[in-house]
């Protein structure tokens, strides 16, 4: 197993709270902390990209945003119309919530085009797609990920790690490294909350860790901001 020095962890960190009540303070407090420890990104909902871009100015921190979130059902032109938005506005990179009830009624091709919409609609910019694994039957899991590769996103992603979407397991990002291959990465999110489980997911495969304990993974110390 290789091991990872606090400061090669942090960069593989986007530091997560997506939370609805989450204020104002509360997103500089979020930033600030990216730039403290040294994250990879921040990861908020799309109506604080503004206040993040004041906060980041200058610094290689990632503004990352989730769209269709969290359930996934919005239409397809609602989530490409916001990933336009979204990248208007300045952000970096966006997770997006897929749609399980497309995928469980089998109907693959409306699911691929709204991947492919999504993925076209951001521009060479980066996506991740939030597949849910903690709803779907490991045939379902496999499928979702073959079709999201077909798709053309940057990220396999296990979960947004809220709800029904399931934890981050050492299984599941092997399952996705090994589909991704060369053409995609793997994003790990979802109860990953100490050195030790983020040490575990990047040695699994996972090449970026989405999670609200990033201050507590590099420190030892504090709490987590939500149950992401």
């Amino acid at each position: 197993m290789k091991s990872y020095s606090v400061e090669q962890i942090a960069s593989k960190i986007q530091h997560t709270n997506v939370n609805p009540d989450l204020d104002r303070e509360g997103i500089r407090s979020l930033c600030r902390d990216c730039l403290d420890y040294g994250f990879d990104g921040v990861m908020l909902q799309p109506c604080w990209i503004n206040e993040a871009k004041t906060i980041l100015s200058g610094s290689n921190v990632k503004i990352c945003t989730a769209l269709g979130f969290p359930m996934g059902g919005s239409t397809t032109l609602s989530k490409v119309n916001e990933a336009k938005n979204v990248f208007d506005l300045g952000a970096d990179q966006v997770d997006f919530m897929a749609n399980i009830g497309f995928l469980k009624s089998q109907m693959y091709d409306e699911y691929y085009q709204e991947i492919s919409q999504i993925v076209n609609a951001a521009k060479g910019k980066v996506t991740k797609i939030m597949l849910e694994f903690g709803m779907l039957t490991e045939f379902e899991k496999k499928k979702a990920a073959e079709i999201a590769l077909d798709a053309g996103v940057t990220y396999l992603k296990n979960s947004s790690g809220w709800g029904k979407g399931g934890k981050a397991t050492e299984e599941d990002v092997q399952l996705l490294k090994e589909i991704a291959g060369d053409k995609a990465l793997v994003k790990a999110s979802g109860g990953i909350r100490s050195i030790e489980d983020a040490t575990n997911i990047l040695n699994a495969g996972a090449s970026l860790i989405g999670t609200s304990s990033g201050v507590k993974i590099v420190t030892g110390t504090g709490e987590s901001l939500s149950d992401y």
